[in-house]
């Protein structure tokens, strides 16, 4: 689970699709925008209904969430002040090949 302090507000996430930049990958697109005011980063998810019903949603997010904690560990993005997105086109085949898509992504995202 991630700590609240680690959430992107719901009024950021216009501005983080509209100015970020993108990646896209098999599963989802992974927007992020830098922000020199932020003292940690900020996590958002959108998962659309054509992923399937309510219950599969929330685990998809349940997973994006797990891989984000992972993902502040792993690249130590504590004191980085980046807002992430996470718009996700379908489910993945399993939680490895979701982990390794969405871990590169922000890899690649941290690097630019």
């Amino acid at each position: 689970m991630i700590p609240k302090r680690y959430r992107l507000p719901a009024q950021d996430f216009k501005r983080v699709y509209r100015d970020g930049k993108r990646i896209k990958g098999k599963f989802g697109m992974l927007i992020w925008s830098e922000d020199n005011s932020l003292s940690s980063p900020l996590f958002g998810f959108v998962v659309n209904k054509k992923i399937g019903n309510s219950v599969k949603r929330h685990r998809l997010v349940r997973m994006l969430r797990s891989l984000s904690a992972d993902a502040i560990k792993e690249f130590q993005l504590d004191g980085v002040g980046i807002r992430f997105e996470y718009i996700a086109f379908c489910f993945p085949d399993s939680f490895s090949s979701l982990k390794s898509e969405f871990l590169s992504q922000i890899k690649r995202a941290c690097l630019k």
